[in-house]
């Protein structure tokens, strides 16, 4: 606000030297009101505010993350498909949809409410390729409940499951290493899950881990300019390219980086020889994408606006696990998504891609830069906490993160799934209450957050633009 009050200053000394200076004046105190508020939340208008419940409901308002939203018994509730659904329903975890106005920053009034249905049933349905083994002094055909750990969650799977795991393989290949297990459960107490049905699967088609279009990602020089490029490819022909960032202790830290936190089952058969290769592209655009043969791009704008190694590792790791649970593919199939046939010749001609969205757009994957549905995106943020845990760092920089990341860009809409407002906040929402329940007695007391390495890898970054 200082730089608010030293206009209007300065518009005020004006507005004594004549009557359409303190017009100006006046206008431009009526804009900087008008900034305030908007700094302070959405002018009164109609607007939707989606997440999960992450603090209990008191004196009629409930949390998602920091956004506070108050309901009175004006207020209906409705659940998604039919049902019944009231203001006493209103606890932790649901997803719910709220329509209403903002009154100011953090504060929502909700005219109206609904409830997710899978969500209010506590019954979570999910599919994943497995990505480990489980332990190896269980007994499958044993009285206890076999123990996978799976989808960032332990399966605790029944008598009735237990009939549907799959065997070993004569070529001594891991039975369970990228097969894709569906399966329905509910929470327990301890954070596990209580499986009651499984179906185990084949792993996904080779084809899966595959650029539409038989584009290829390669290093390359810009033969005007001489600077690092990424290249897409079909055959010898240059079809885009993007611009590294120059320095090279930025690239190879973050190379080290991505390389040291690769879970070791998505290198492992059955999957398909993974590639996964790191690089950052000098953008202005905060986002992070991951091609599905392996390509995970970090911009610098994204890079800069980041704290720690823990919240880089997160972003990462989250990248990761969309390659290795072949979300690209899974999204055209499951989702009824058109694949888009072109001639590739006409995506951008040789010269540098203006956006990335557009460009992946013209092949139907979009998604990579866009964001997948919510589940698609529910269960990378769920593998990438997995990750984090397992690698000694603190996943509650993650949730600093969006916090961040959504009070940064208050409303502002973008496509971009890093730095849009209602992503951030579905997500953060989604991970807050998944950790509370997941790791109720977790202790982060002494888990990684920083070190030397990114601090070192930040200095030598230097300014960078941020849109």
């Amino acid at each position: 606000m200082g730089e608010y009050r030293g206009l209007a200053a300065d518009l005020g000394a004006r507005g004594k030297r004549g009557a359409m200076r303190k017009g100006l004046f006046r206008a431009g105190v009526a804009v900087l009101c008008f900034l305030s508020l908007c700094g302070a939340g959405h002018p009164q208008q109609k607007s939707k505010l989606r997440g999960y419940i992450t603090d209990p409901a008191r004196d009629n308002t409930i949390r998602i993350l920091d956004d506070v939203l108050t309901y009175s018994s004006g207020t209906d509730f409705e659940m998604e498909g039919g049902g019944s659904f009231s203001a006493q329903d209103l606890e932790v975890g649901l997803l719910i949809e709220a329509e209403g106005t903002w009154s100011a920053k953090h504060q929502f009034t909700a005219q109206k409410i609904k409830c997710d249905r899978d969500s209010f049933d506590k019954v979570i349905r999910e599919s994943v390729f497995l990505s480990e083994d489980p332990p190896t002094a269980q007994a499958a055909d044993g009285t206890e409940p076999f123990r996978l750990r799976a989808d960032g969650e332990i399966l605790l799977i029944g008598a009735a499951g237990r009939r549907s795991l799959p065997t070993a393989s004569a070529g001594g290949d891991s039975p369970y290493i990228g097969r894709r297990v569906k399966y329905t459960g509910t929470r327990t107490a301890k954070g596990e899950m209580e499986v009651r049905d499984t179906e185990f699967g084949p792993p996904p088609p080779a084809d899966a881990f595959e650029i539409p279009g038989d584009l290829k990602v390669t290093e390359g020089t810009d033969p005007q300019t001489g600077i690092a490029v990424l290249e897409f490819r079909k055959g010898n022909k240059v079809q885009g390219r993007m611009k590294l960032f120059p320095v090279k202790k930025v690239q190879q830290y973050v190379k080290s980086l991505g390389a040291q936190i690769i879970p070791p089952g998505g290198l492992k058969k059955p999957f398909p020889p993974l590639e996964f290769r790191f690089f950052v592209i000098e953008s202005e655009e905060v986002n992070a994408s991951a091609l599905p043969d392996g390509t995970i791009l970090v911009n610098t704008a994204l890079l800069a606006l980041m704290d720690n190694e823990a919240q880089l590792a997160f972003v990462l790791s989250h990248e990761i696990a969309h390659v290795m649970q072949a979300h690209v593919w899974r999204q055209i199939h499951e989702t009824r998504t058109k694949r888009v046939l072109i001639t590739i010749a006409a995506i951008a001609g040789s010269g540098y891609i203006g956006s990335l969205a557009t460009f992946l757009g013209q092949i139907g994957i979009a998604a990579v830069v866009n964001g997948y549905t919510r589940k698609l995106e529910n269960q990378a943020d769920r593998l990438a906490v997995q990750n984090l845990l397992d690698l000694g760092y603190n996943p509650q920089e993650a949730l600093r993160f969006f916090r961040v990341m959504t009070d940064r860009y208050g409303f502002r809409s973008t496509s971009a799934i890093w730095s849009n407002h209602d992503s951030m906040l579905l997500r953060g929402s989604f991970l807050t209450v998944q950790l509370r329940r997941r790791f109720p007695d977790a202790d982060y007391a002494r888990a990684r957050v920083d070190t030397e390495d990114f601090r070192a890898m930040r200095a030598a970054m230097g300014p960078v633009k941020i849109q």
